[in-house]
């Protein structure tokens, strides 16, 4: 089952844009220097700077979500350059709405890898929250999607009511095959045990 992933907010269109400016802004000066043929190697500072810029705005598009699928057993998240991130749905706990993070970065955000470049993208720290990993375009439509013994990860699909009730869904059935299974395994294993056993009395 794929879910859109919600468009992106204006914060961080302001964000990848004002950055985006910033870069351009940088370069301008090396570039007007070209046309009027002049050579002065101060020039190459403000290019220097303009350079990290456009790695990490490269870097941000790379790793912005395009797509969350619900698949069988793992729920996958695509992204648009780099592979997917695939988390097995037995490694899930629970999915839930994520409105309460709305004012990030705002508000309560201690550490942030990447708050608002195409996204919200990486690792967070909020207050009082913890550790969390972000994989999020729209502040307004975030859900929460918590693991055993990892941060919750934070997405936010165009339709996140939809999406949890077919998160948690899709994850109960999968517990209800898994327990089925066991429980299959464990009748086998008895009737082994029976059929040894009674074999060793008829002896």
């Amino acid at each position: 089952m794929r879910f859109e992933v919600a468009p992106i907010d204006e914060y961080a269109s302001r964000v990848t844009s004002g950055l985006a400016y910033m870069g351009g802004l940088l370069v301008l000066p090396l570039f007007f220097a070209y046309l009027a043929n002049l050579r002065w190697s101060g020039l190459l500072i403000p290019t220097a700077l303009a350079l990290p810029l456009a790695i990490f705005l490269l870097f941000s598009y790379a790793a912005q979500p395009s797509a969350y699928v619900i698949e069988d057993a793992v729920l996958v998240v695509r992204r648009r350059w780099w592979r997917s991130l695939r988390i097995p749905l037995g490694e899930i706990i629970g999915a839930s709405s994520a409105t309460y993070l709305a004012d990030i970065p705002r508000r309560g955000l201690r550490f942030a890898f990447n708050p608002g470049v195409f996204g919200y993208l990486g690792p967070f720290h909020l207050a009082p929250y913890g550790e969390t990993f972000f994989l999020a375009t729209n502040r307004a439509r975030l859900v929460s999607v918590a693991r055993q013994g990892l941060p919750p990860l934070i997405l936010s699909p165009a339709r996140p009511r939809e999406f949890v009730e077919a998160l948690n869904d899709r994850r109960t059935q999968a517990a209800m095959r898994e327990l089925t299974v066991r429980e299959s395994a464990e009748r086998r294993g008895e009737g082994i045990l029976l059929s040894v056993h009674s074999s060793g009395v008829m002896r």
